[in-house]
């Protein structure tokens, strides 16, 4: 064999995700939209900013928190992951390493216990993180953390804890973006498209017309897999745990999960269990 390359669910080489933070008001509005395109994403929760009632005179409208019926009803829509974005949302680089702790740990109960569901998912406060951090939201039980380092670039990381995104929904080129991965056809590693933000920027920048132009061209791709950045992250891991053979021809799956790859440009499924030989 010459080239192996893992592939997304369905032999896809694209994969593209969302996330917006802080669970406002306006992520319901998002979430319609996300429905009627096939869009899938995960929203970041302050866990400790969940109200019995959404305040009705607020002092800015636009950022608005969603009462704790609204939050459980949208983000238990299967197109959407809750995640984590600590408990009060604190700069936690510049806190003492148990009170970070605490706080991650605190927004995963609260948040499992609200959805009935392990959450693994998080994003850093403020976009800041050191690797002090990194460590300790490790060893909290997070698999993924993501940044707001924008690469305005397609590539998997190499530490799903420094996840760092494609671009803003506010990046001056985003359209050219979105041009250029419905345009791709990878030919070797597998791409993902990320954009992140808060559903408040909308309204505060009357730009709410970027979310359907947005999802027009990047909705409805039949290579592209849309994702959370849970499936997203859970599926690489997964085919991180393939076993080789020393020259590669024999490959084994040992996980619970069917695996896709592309094996000298011939698609290949890999069920649970099964291993697979090449042609000598």
């Amino acid at each position: 064999m010459q080239r192996i390359n893992f592939r997304f669910p369905g032999g896809k080489a694209k994969a593209f995700t969302i996330s917006y933070d802080d669970n406002t008001t306006g992520d319901a509005r998002l979430i319609k939209k996300m429905e009627e395109y096939g869009i899938k994403g995960t929203f970041n929760i302050i866990a400790s900013e969940i109200p019995e009632e959404e305040d009705q005179n607020p002092k800015d409208p636009t950022y608005v928190f969603l009462s704790y019926d609204h939050a459980k009803e949208l983000y238990s829509k299967p197109i959407i992951e809750p995640a984590n974005h600590g408990y009060t949302h604190k700069w936690m680089q510049t806190v003492p390493a148990t009170v970070a702790m605490e706080d991650i740990v605190k927004c995963r109960v609260t948040l499992e216990k609200m959805f009935g569901e392990i959450i693994t998912g998080f994003a850093y406060p403020y976009g800041t993180y050191n690797d002090k951090l990194k460590e300790i939201i490790g060893m909290a039980g997070i698999t993924y953390a993501r940044t707001v380092c924008s690469t305005r670039e397609f590539d998997l990381p190499t530490d799903w804890l420094e996840l760092n995104p494609t671009c803003h929904h506010d990046d001056p080129e985003l359209k050219k973006i979105a041009e250029n991965f419905v345009n791709l056809k990878p030919e070797n590693e597998p791409k993902m498209f990320y954009v992140w933000g808060h559903t408040f920027e909308f309204d505060r920048n009357d730009n709410w017309e970027l979310v359907d132009e947005f999802f027009d061209m990047i909705g409805g791709h039949d290579d592209i897999w849309y994702a959370t950045n849970g499936e997203i992250c859970s599926y690489c891991n997964v085919c991180e745990k393939l076993q080789y053979s020393a020259d590669s021809s024999i490959i084994h799956n040992p996980t619970d999960k069917k695996i896709w790859m592309e094996i000298d440009n011939i698609l290949v499924t890999l069920e649970p269990g099964e291993t697979y030989f090449a042609r000598v």
